[in-house]
């Protein structure tokens, strides 16, 4: 098996991985391959890393590499599979960046190694959590590849397939989710300020949200107790918290209706577009 690592798409997640990996000396640029459908992309990369392997498509990448990392719109993947499956062999691994295509479905085009992988946007600050799903192809030589690299750069977390919608709210959503919520208490904040600017209330609320994170995780102390050690019955934040407790839960709730919804519905759709390519081949 060939040693080379092949990139096709250097989207937001694409370029933050494939950049980490390099910074950190954990693929080595002429061992890397790299495709996309905007040329800008591949020759930044080019300027910074000249030793990298610029390809013409995506079917050179499944040419020159067996380890092949795919970070595509869902509904793109099919059409890459189909480009590149002619080119690919027994010893081909395939990593995709998706939760909302299923392994069922991949399979109509391409029974082989296949890992779905979750990354999120703390990767770039070496934190946060990659949800990481194998089939039961890849090989234990596959798995260390692939958690090595995800593992140096984020938490990596085993997660079966089922499991994949209600993880991926809690890991790859959560920035935008936590930045909301803290949008909205700046907002609030706001308009009971007297001296106090907006850039000064949202730098308050980012280090206490900083310094709760590192309470959480160093002193392994729960969001309940936090809650107890803070709030104390008959204060100030007690009497906010009361208000919290009674409007949050339905918010979240109807959220994660929906968005587990969505994941359904594009999974779906994804499925659709696989069963009519393959229909017309």
């Amino acid at each position: 098996m060939n040693k080379n690592t092949g990139f096709i798409g250097l989207g937001n997640m694409g370029s933050m991985m494939l950049d980490q990996f390099l910074k950190l000396n954990l693929l080595k640029e002429n061992d890397v391959y790299i495709a996309n459908r905007s040329r800008e992309k591949l020759d930044n990369f080019a300027k910074n890393y000249p030793f990298l392997n610029i390809c013409e498509n995506n079917t050179e990448i499944a040419q020159k590499c067996n380890r092949i990392i795919i970070c595509v719109e869902p509904s793109n993947v099919p059409t890459v599979l189909l480009e590149i499956i002619p080119y690919l062999n027994e010893e081909s691994y395939l990593m995709i960046s998706t939760s909302t295509v299923a392994y069922v479905d991949l399979y109509k085009i391409h029974m082989g190694k296949i890992t779905k992988f979750m990354p999120t946007l703390n990767s770039t600050v070496r934190s946060g959590i990659t949800l990481v799903c194998h089939n039961e192809l890849v090989t234990e030589e596959d798995k260390k590849f692939f958690e090595g690299l995800m593992s140096e750069i984020s938490e990596v977390n085993i997660i079966k397939e089922e499991d994949v919608k209600l993880c991926h709210n809690l890991t790859g959503s959560l920035p935008a989710i936590i930045s909301e919520i803290m949008l909205e208490l700046v907002r609030a904040a706001s308009k009971h300020s007297i001296n106090v600017t907006d850039e000064q209330i949202e730098h308050m609320t980012m280090v206490s949200l900083a310094g709760a994170s590192k309470l959480f995780i160093e002193k392994n102390m729960k969001f309940e107790d936090t809650i107890n050690k803070v709030s104390t019955k008959g204060g100030i934040t007690y009497e906010g918290i009361k208000i919290y407790q009674k409007t949050l839960p339905s918010v979240f709730e109807e959220a994660f209706d929906v968005t587990i919804k969505k994941y359904a519905d594009i999974t779906e759709n994804v499925s659709n577009v696989i069963n009519e390519l393959i229909s017309k081949k």
